[in-house]
């Protein structure tokens, strides 16, 4: 009789201390907290990196795919085939063909998409331009920054969403010089790609190591403006598709172009303002990927010197340019 009463105080005293208390559940909340509050920076590092890796990659792919193009035709592409014009008259030599066509299309063969490239042709020798072209709303990854939450983007302004009206826009652009897109009428600026533009690396003097060659756009989403910054099929003849200098990555001061969203994203401001001009910016902490003309890849600061920034820029200004 003892021994099962002492046998029944020992399992009540057992189902007593069974499960946590009060305090101990919230401390163990407490720690868990803790550890996601450390871990989720550690994994948003290693996310950011990893994309900032895939665009670097990106970009070296376009580099290369521009120096294959030079090698196959003894000069870099042009920016545009078309002056920056508001009539939007197209010069000699084209005439009204090649209308809208910029550099990432005469890239093609040379990022894995020669199927596209020959529709591409084909469509063009009708005397038909680059904003007709049926499959203007196919996206080619190479071309998209995948820290950019707008991409893929295929559709600004006309035609309601989700119709590809004005085509696939990438993030990268190729560099016209330190200056306005609208001198000259987009003509011989002191970058490398512009309004038909032909250079080639011996027309670099300042050495394509010291000068910039491609880099990133961020892209406005897909909504009601009618915004050409990354717009391959339709840049309006006014160069979204390249960048300029003249301020440094990420800068705040609103790009100036002639059709600019309506709603601009704060990182991406934009007046309808000329002369026009598109500076570099990423969704990257703290600058931007940058491939030089000798197809080295570097990431570039925001708070590079202006001075060097500028001078990158220029593929024939003598700048002195130390390291950076």
């Amino acid at each position: 009789m003892f021994i099962q009463y002492r046998q029944s105080a020992q399992s009540a005293q057992r189902a007593k201390y069974q499960g946590f208390t009060l305090i101990e559940l919230l401390v163990v909340i407490a720690i868990i907290a803790i550890l996601i509050g450390l871990l989720l920076p550690a994994v948003q590092k290693v996310r950011d990196a990893a994309a900032r890796l895939k665009c670097q990659n990106n970009i070296r792919q376009i580099a290369l795919g521009l120096h294959n193009y030079h090698d196959a035709n003894g000069h870099f592409p042009h920016g545009t085939y078309n002056e920056i014009d508001t009539t939007f008259w197209t010069p000699p030599p084209y005439n009204g063909r090649q209308d809208r066509r910029c550099w990432a299309h005469d890239i093609w063969p040379y990022i894995e998409q020669e199927n596209l490239y020959r529709r591409f042709e084909a469509h063009m020798n009708t005397g038909a331009s680059a904003l007709a072209f049926p499959d203007l709303g196919t996206i080619i990854p190479v071309l998209m920054c995948p820290s950019d939450p707008t991409s893929p983007k295929t559709h600004t302004f006309w035609g309601g969403i989700g119709v590809p009206t004005q085509g696939f826009s990438g993030n990268y652009a190729v560099n016209a010089g330190n200056g306005f897109f609208d001198t000259n009428r987009g003509r011989n600026l002191n970058g490398i790609f512009f309004a038909l533009s032909r250079v080639t690396l011996t027309d670099i003097p300042d050495g394509a190591s010291n000068t910039a060659f491609v880099s990133e756009l961020i892209l406005s989403p897909d909504t009601n403006g009618h915004d050409i910054r990354g717009r391959y099929h339709n840049p309006a003849h006014s160069g979204g598709v390249a960048f300029s200098t003249r301020l440094p990555p990420n800068n705040l001061v609103p790009d100036q172009f002639n059709w600019c969203h309506a709603t601009p994203l704060p990182r991406a401001p934009c007046l309808w303002a000329s002369p026009m001009f598109v500076s570099v910016r990423s969704y990257h902490t703290n600058g931007v990927n940058m491939a030089m003309a000798d197809g080295s890849v570097r990431f570039v600061p925001n708070n590079v010197s202006l001075p060097t920034f500028q001078a990158i820029g220029s593929r024939n200004g003598g700048e002195p340019i130390g390291d950076w």
